[in-house]
């Protein structure tokens, strides 16, 4: 099992991959990609983000 480390390289690819899809889908606005490109994201924004943008995919279908 991996550990969370938001430090990591393959964490912060993954996490920018996923957000900026969101941004591309609509879901979410390009901010929220510039902010953690910028590294103004804190983990609980990320993780209420991804939460939302989780259940936004989960509507649209």
């Amino acid at each position: 099992m991996t550990k969370w480390n938001p430090g990591s390289p393959t964490m912060k690819t993954e996490a920018e991959n996923f957000i900026a899809q969101a941004v591309k889908d609509g879901i979410i606005q390009a901010s929220h990609l510039k902010d953690l490109q910028n590294k103004q994201m804190t983990t609980d924004r990320l993780l209420g983000l991804y939460i939302t943008i989780d259940q936004r995919r989960s509507v649209a279908k």
